[in-house]
């Protein structure tokens, strides 16, 4: 599982953050809570019953998922801000990264040991999907390979030629892939730690990579507002993902790869169609920089987190879909059933509520029926 970063940039990308105020129906926002301190970084147990939120005062906190209580908090965690933040698969432990120190924790916040072999502010950090490695990027041009089994570090990983911020472990183990701002995506084998192969694409910083469940492809991020889809096998590129308005900071695939959201210094998040390479849906609701985001295991719906201190729960709701692809025969079939019209005159409150909600079962029953076409239809 990805893990995530950004502290340092929060001046420049309160700077990047575009004062025009986007209005948009917010029926896609679970939830919203503003905390006092401003969350760095956010990520969810393997089991999704839990959050785990990075806080700038370099406390962690274990939130439930729904009502974001608090289950969990340990203060003074780092000296300074959470930028990363995981837990192991079989959940045995939690890492996290601020600072120049990666810290491992038991479940119950107690510190087990540190890693101090950074000599600068951590950016990223994640342990593989089988728990026996992880990687750490600082601002610095090298990465950091460990061995989380016999708790030691196992290799500097040197080959960029400027500060490499993004690194990710894939799905089977095999691969790393890390970002820099040298604007080269490099590929490793994770056994002999080598470069296998190199991607070139994004014209400005990258400040994420992330591989999908199956490790077909890989997404990166970058200043230049783009996120780029590579195609791991035929080492080329699949699509750019255009449509953000400034620097993208994080990208996460859903957990079965059919799609991937974007989140960016433009104050939105951008749900796209990896297959196609297409936006399906922004989200806009946000007071400031998207900085991380992370999906539910589920898949059904995804949290984000803004500098201003905004943690939000998004649903990836049947109707988007219905709206992006067939919105004129579902406004069109809603237009024309009289259940869904405005309160009649002579109508009485209760008569009109009854009503509404006889048209709220007629509406979610139209949605069901457009997403399994689309769901057919994405299937051919």
């Amino acid at each position: 599982m990805r893990i995530k970063y950004h502290t340092l940039f929060a001046l420049l990308l309160i700077l990047c953050n575009l004062s025009t105020a986007w209005a948009q129906d917010a029926s896609y926002l679970l939830k919203r809570q503003l905390f006092k301190v401003p969350l760095t970084s956010i990520n969810i147990s393997p089991d999704g019953l839990f959050l785990l939120a990075g806080f700038d005062d370099g406390s962690f906190r274990l939130l439930d998922p729904i009502s974001f209580e608090q289950s969990l908090e340990v203060e003074g965690a780092h000296y300074k801000a959470v930028n990363a933040i995981d837990m192991s698969p079989k959940m045995d432990f939690i890492l996290t990264a601020g600072h120049s120190s990666i810290k491992l924790w038991d479940r119950s916040g107690k510190h087990m040991l540190d890693w101090n072999n950074h000599a600068t502010t951590i950016w990223n950090a994640e342990i593989s999907s089988d728990g026996l490695w992880a990687v750490s990027s600082a601002m610095n041009k090298t990465f950091l390979l460990w061995d989380v089994k016999n708790r030691v570090l196992l290799e500097q990983m040197r080959g960029h030629e400027d500060v490499c911020m993004a690194v990710s472990i894939s799905p089977d183990m095999r691969l790393i892939a890390s970002g820099s701002n040298d604007s080269s995506i490099k590929i490793w084998d994770l056994q002999t730690r080598q470069v296998i192969t190199q991607l070139h694409g994004p014209t400005e910083d990258i400040y994420d990579v992330e591989f999908s469940p199956d490790g077909s492809l890989l997404a990166a991020c970058s200043k230049d507002k783009s996120v780029r889809l590579y195609d791991l096998k035929e080492q080329k590129l699949f699509h750019i993902l255009k449509g953000h308005r400034a620097m993208v900071m994080e990208a996460e695939f859903s957990p079965d790869g059919n799609y991937l959201v974007s989140a960016s210094a433009d104050q939105s998040v951008i749900l796209w169609d990896v297959l196609r390479g297409e936006r399906i849906h922004q989200f806009l609701e946000n007071e400031g920089t998207v900085m991380d985001l992370v999906f539910h295991p589920d898949g059904h719906s995804f949290y984000s987190i803004t500098y201003t201190g905004d943690l939000s729960h998004w649903e990836v709701d049947p109707e988007i879909f219905v709206l992006k692809y067939y919105e004129n025969p579902y406004r069109e079939e809603i237009a024309a059933d009289p259940i869904f019209e405005a309160k009649r005159k002579g109508e009485s409150k209760k008569e009109y509520e009854a009503r509404a909600a006889k048209a709220t079962l007629k509406k979610n029953e139209i949605i069901a029926r457009y997403y399994e076409l689309y769901l057919s239809d994405r299937e051919k």
